[in-house]
């Protein structure tokens, strides 16, 4: 998620698009950025009606049923103001997107590099949002008909399972993969599935800027994955959109895309 532009209330945005009662709604975080404009695209592709929440109000998704509102996912009153414009709309499926690396990780070579700073917010972007996006919608989700299939998903990263750079970055995303699992536990007696998905490297423009002082770097990692080339943006956002709607029994897990990465990494 880029964090650029001037957080905004979404509680005056225009009423939600109504979903075929064969469908539903999902609510997308980070739905500016790369991936999460490919979660929406992806959902919306199946006929559902998508709410994409970003500080950032340019989306690369495609119209028909999908409404974006403007929001800072780190604050939890800014995201309950969005859940209450909802009104009567139950929400069948949400997806943590938001997050990132920070610039300031990626350049930092040693512990000594690494501010405390910069550490906690990095567990703000990548972690604590997620629960605040957990806490925001849960009551919607709560609302759907009884015996329709619901889910929470966070987007995660092999960092979290590799520990491939960046001790904040990783150590977050590794707190997602522990939340999740707890999450799943509790709310699975409500049919609330919960679960993680973990992407490899993805290049997309904001990675590149970050990633723009080390010639090359997209080059090597493409050379050591199994399949020669890298998970882009739509794959993700597919692999998303299959965990939510088609994988029903599915709960507690982390689905790892990434182009067999994992294999064969190394430092």
């Amino acid at each position: 998620m880029e964090q650029t532009s001037t957080p905004q209330s979404g509680a005056d945005q225009k009423p939600v698009p109504r979903p075929s009662e064969s469908t539903g709604t999902i609510v997308v975080t980070g739905a500016a950025g790369a991936i999460g404009s490919a979660v929406a695209n992806a959902f919306l592709d199946r006929g559902y009606a998508v709410i994409g929440i970003d500080v950032q109000s340019v989306v690369d998704v495609r119209p028909s049923t999908y409404r974006h509102v403007v929001a800072d996912v780190r604050e939890l009153d800014e995201l309950r103001d969005v859940a209450a414009s909802l009104a009567d709309t139950p929400l069948r499926h949400v997806v943590g997107v938001a997050g990132g690396a920070l610039p300031e990780e990626v350049v930092a070579n040693d512990v000594d590099d690494l501010e405390l700073g910069v550490f906690r917010r990095s567990l703000d972007l990548n972690l604590v949002s997620q629960y605040a996006t957990v806490r925001a919608f849960l009551p919607s989700l709560r609302t759907a008909p009884s015996g329709s299939d619901r889910s929470i998903t966070a987007i995660s990263s092999l960092n979290a399972l590799l520990g491939m750079d960046m001790p904040a970055y990783s150590a977050a995303k590794a707190g997602l993969i522990g939340m999740v699992r707890v999450l799943a536990r509790m709310l699975g007696p409500e049919a609330i599935r919960v679960n993680a998905v973990a992407p490899g490297t993805v290049r997309t423009p904001r990675t590149e800027r970050i990633w723009r002082e080390d010639p090359g770097h997209f080059e090597r990692l493409e050379a050591q994955a199994p399949l020669g080339r890298l998970t882009t943006s739509a794959e993700v956002g597919r692999a998303v959109c299959s965990l939510a709607l088609d994988l029903t029994a599915v709960t507690g897990q982390v689905l790892v895309v990434d182009s067999g990465q994992s294999a064969l990494w190394k430092y």
